[in-house]
C-alpha cells in the first residue's frame, strides 16, 4: 500500500497523513484518499473510532479535488461496507451519477432522510437508481412517486421490495388508466389488492384482463358485508330511469317465481330489442345490480361480458348468442369476427362459476362505480336513440 499504512506497521500515522491532505497536488490527493480507504476496508480494523472519525472528515474535505475514476473507485470499495463513515457515503452518493451508482444500488449506512434529500434534490439518474434499490419504505417511494416521472414511477412498481402505501397504490390505480406504462407493473406486485386489480379491468388491455381474471381470485364470502351499501348507491345512481326499469323488474320476478327465467328469455329479449328486461334479467340470474349488467354492456371489450355470464350459469351456446347479439346492438354490425368470439369462450371455459361471482363482486366495490354508471346511463339512452329501441312499460317483457 502507498504511503504510511503498509501490512508490517500496525499504527497509524495520522500526522503523515494529515501533512498529505495539506499537499494540493492531484498526486498527494490520490495517495492520501487510497491510503485512508485502505485503511478503512482493512480486515484488521486498525483505526480507532477517533482515527476513523478524522479519516472521514479528511476524506469528506478533498474528495472533489481527485479526479472522477478515484473517487468512483472508492464508492465501489464503500458501497457494501456497512461500517463506512456515514457523511463520506452520503457525499458520494450525491456525487454525479457514476460515482453515486454503486452507493445508492447497495449501501445499507443511507437513512430514509439521506434517501428523501437525494429524490428531492438530485437529477433524475439518481432517482431511477434510488427506485431500484433493495427494501424502500413507505415513505422514500412516496417521494419517488410524487417526483411525477413516469418511468422513476414505473421502475419503482417493477421493485416488489418497495413498501407502497394503500393510499400511493389506489391513486397509481386510478393514474394507470392514463399511463399505460404503470399497468403492468401494477398487476405483476404481490402486494396489489384484488380489488384494485380488478378496477383496472375496464381500462386493460385484453391480455392484461385475462391476467387479472387468472391472477386475481376472489373470496366473496369476505365482500359480502360490504356489498350492500355500494349496492344501494348504485341504484340511486339509475333512479331517473326507474319506471322503465321498475315495469322490467315486475315482469323478471314473475318468470323467475314460474321457473322460466332462463337462456332462453335471454336471448329473446336481445331479438327483439327488449333491452331493459335483458339487463334486470341477466342482473337477477348473476345476482347482481342493475347497473353493472349495463356497464359491462357498453365495455368495449367482451372480456366482462364473458365473466357475467359465466356467473350467471349460462351454457356455452346461450353465451355465444348472447355474446353476438349485444355485439351487434353495441356496434350495429351484423357480422363478428370469429377470432374474438373464440378468444371470450377460452376465457369462458377457464373461468369456474365461483370465480366469475367473485369478480363481479369486485367491480362492484369498485370507487369510481357511481360516477361510471352515471355516464353508462348517458352513453345508454344515446345507443338506445340512435338504435330505434322501445323502452315503453309494454315492451318490458
Amino acid at each position: 500500500m502507498a504511503g504510511t499504512a503498509n501490512a508490517e506497521n500496525n499504527d497509524v500515522d495520522v500526522r503523515q497523513l494529515l501533512e498529505l491532505a495539506h499537499d494540493r497536488s492531484a498526486e498527494s490527493r490520490r495517495i492520501l484518499l487510497e491510503n485512508i480507504s485502505d485503511l478503512f476496508l482493512s480486515p484488521e480494523g486498525r483505526l480507532t473510532e477517533r482515527e476513523r472519525s478524522l479519516m472521514a472528515q479528511i476524506l469528506s474535505q478533498i474528495i472533489h479535488d481527485v479526479e472522477m475514476s478515484v473517487r468512483r473507485s472508492l464508492a465501489e470499495r464503500l458501497a457494501k461496507d456497512e461500517k463506512a463513515p456515514h457523511e463520506l457515503i452520503v457525499t458520494l452518493a450525491n456525487d454525479e451519477i457514476e460515482i453515486a451508482n454503486p452507493i445508492l444500488h447497495h449501501s445499507g449506512v443511507l437513512d430514509d432522510a439521506d434517501l428523501l434529500g437525494i429524490v428531492k434534490h438530485r437529477t433524475h439518474e439518481h432517482r431511477l437508481t434510488v427506485a431500484i434499490r433493495g427494501p424502500l419504505s413507505e415513505e422514500v417511494a412516496q417521494a419517488l412517486v410524487d417526483t411525477g416521472e413516469t418511468d422513476v414511477i414505473e421502475t419503482l412498481l417493477k421493485n416488489h421490495d418497495a413498501e407502497i402505501s394503500q393510499r400511493t397504490m389506489n391513486y397509481l390505480v386510478s393514474e394507470s388508466q392514463r399511463v399505460d406504462a404503470f399497468q403492468q407493473p401494477l398487476l405483476r406486485r404481490p402486494d396489489l389488492p384484488a380489488t384494485l386489480a380488478h378496477r383496472m379491468f375496464w381500462w386493460v388491455s385484453a391480455a392484461l384482463r385475462e391476467y387479472i381474471l387468472e391472477s386475481y381470485k376472489v373470496d366473496e364470502t369476505t365482500l359480502d358485508t360490504i356489498i350492500h351499501d355500494t349496492t344501494t348507491k348504485v341504484k340511486a345512481a339509475v333512479s331517473s330511469e326507474h319506471s322503465t326499469y321498475a315495469d322490467a323488474e315486475f315482469v323478471v320476478s314473475e318468470l323467475a317465481d314460474r321457473g322460466k327465467l332462463d337462456g332462453r328469455f335471454l336471448i329473446q329479449c336481445l331479438r327483439r330489442g327488449r333491452i331493459a328486461a335483458f339487463t334486470v334479467a341477466l342482473a337477477k340470474m348473476a345476482d347482481v345490480d342493475v347497473g353493472i349488467i349495463r356497464h359491462i354492456m357498453f365495455d368495449p371489450g367482451g372480456e366482462g361480458l364473458t365473466v357475467l355470464c359465466r356467473a350467471a350459469s349460462l351454457d356455452r351456446a346461450v353465451f355465444s348468442s348472447i355474446f353476438l347479439l349485444t355485439r351487434e346492438a353495441r356496434d350495429g354490425e351484423r357480422v363478428t369476427d370469429p377470432r374474438l368470439l373464440d378468444n371470450m369462450l377460452k376465457i369462458f371455459d377457464a373461468l369456474s362459476q365461483s370465480e366469475a361471482v367473485g369478480a363481479l363482486r369486485c367491480w362492484q366495490l369498485n370507487a369510481d362505480y357511481v360516477a361510471t354508471i352515471d355516464q353508462i346511463r348517458s352513453a345508454g339512452a344515446r345507443l338506445r336513440r340512435g338504435l330505434g329501441l322501445r323502452s315503453k312499460p309494454s315492451t318490458a317483457g
